[in-house]
């Protein structure tokens, strides 16, 4: 047990959240969220619900980092970040804003993964705090926090990283949650529920109470922490691609994962945009279905514009990204494994991925497609079920 984790388990009172707390985590909402936190709409309520808790916790370690010296600063985030926080783009790596002060990570402009918050200890090592409101966010939670334990490990050179479970519920009644209290580098901290706090906002209250309190010299943005290695995102990218082209064979399975150390920190591989002359053949071998409607060949060509070839890792599922005509957005159509490529959800315009997709040219034909996608589909569909490291 470290330093914090002895520190939070003797000083449990003051890692509870407080009135106060509450309250100013109101100035991080915007006038919609604060109204949703008491909608009927249950989807808008526990949408904004989630946020508020975030930056309950937010507060709450500003506040506790006043009071113990085992923590060095805390990342800065929501209203607290001020200027304008750069769209995405194109070789954009590295810590960046969202619009709303989310702390995300990029890669080639693509937000990779977001931190519900960021602190250092005194020896200079990063922690994060991940926030859940709902046992369901916890389903394929262990591989979020794997990959974010890999993307600090690199930064910052770190071998061990310590990493800070707020719940509103207690974890252990839960399989998922059970699987991430099973290591010693991750701590829990359970609160009452969203309900209790929610009493401290309704009625009349003195919104003087939403003033920020800081603790003195122990803040920071997280554009300034100092890494120890350089991300360049694309690069790590274009040595995963390669490698799976390398490495296609005709039968068996393909060798993945690759062996450089970089390729946890990669979590989609683009292999390229298909050229328009591949749709024909591409649909006597696969179906495509968009909610009920499945294109054939024709319409496939008469509705989009593009047609990207990639694959989810760690898995190595094959996706492909459909460009409407007319439209500036993605369908990303998954894979089944039986032949189908279903549609899951589209991709919009304002986020990195997008302009990276748009950025592609056409380089695949459907030789290597199908190639592609029979390597990928024999190697996520034969091999074990795959399950992150503990840490």
């Amino acid at each position: 047990m470290d330093n914090l984790a002895e520190w939070i388990e003797s000083h449990q009172k003051l890692c509870q959240p407080r009135k106060e707390h509450a309250q100013r985590a109101l100035r991080h909402l915007s006038k919609v969220e604060k109204k949703n936190l008491f909608s009927d709409e249950i989807s808008y309520m526990r949408s904004a619900e989630g946020r508020w808790f975030e930056m309950i916790a937010y507060e709450l370690f500003l506040d506790i980092a006043g009071k113990t010296d085992v923590i060095k600063t805390v990342v800065l985030k929501g209203a607290d970040v001020r200027g304008k926080n750069p769209f995405p783009a194109l070789g954009q790596n590295g810590f960046y804003y969202s619009r709303n002060g989310d702390i995300t990570i990029r890669g080639n402009g693509q937000d990779l993964a977001e931190f519900d918050l960021l602190m250092t200890k005194p020896d200079g090592s990063v922690i994060f705090v991940e926030v859940v409101t709902s046992p369901s966010d916890l389903k394929d939670f262990l591989q979020e926090i794997y990959y974010k334990k890999q993307v600090i490990r690199y930064l910052f050179n770190q071998k061990a990283v310590t990493f800070i479970l707020v719940t509103s519920f207690p974890l252990t009644n839960y399989k998922g949650g059970r699987k991430v209290l099973g290591s010693e580098e991750h701590i829990s901290l359970c609160t009452r529920s969203c309900d209790n706090f929610r009493k401290h906002i309704s009625g009349s209250w003195s919104k003087q109470a939403q003033k920020p309190i800081y603790p003195h010299g122990k803040t920071c943005l997280s554009t300034e922490l100092i890494t120890s290695a350089p991300f360049p995102y694309k690069q790590f990218h274009d040595m995963e691609r390669e490698w799976v082209f390398t490495h296609l064979v005709d039968e068996g399975a393909i060798d993945l994962p690759s062996p450089y150390r970089t390729h946890t920190l990669v979590k989609k591989i683009l292999f390229g945009r298909l050229f328009p002359s591949t749709i024909k053949r591409l649909c006597e071998h696969y179906r495509f279905v968009y909610k009920d409607k499945e294109y054939d060949a024709e319409e496939l060509q008469a509705n989009f514009s593009k047609i990207i070839l990639a694959a989810d890792i760690p898995d190595y599922s094959p996706l492909i990204y459909l460009k409407p005509r007319q439209k500036k957005e993605y369908y990303k159509m998954v894979y089944d494994g039986q032949g189908t490529f279903k549609y899951e959800r589209k991709t919009p315009p304002k986020v990195g991925f997008y302009v990276w997709l748009e950025s592609l040219e056409p380089e695949l034909g459907s030789h290597v497609t199908i190639k592609l996608i029979e390597a990928l589909s024999r190697y996520c569909f034969s091999a074990p079920v795959k399950q992150p490291p503990g840490s």
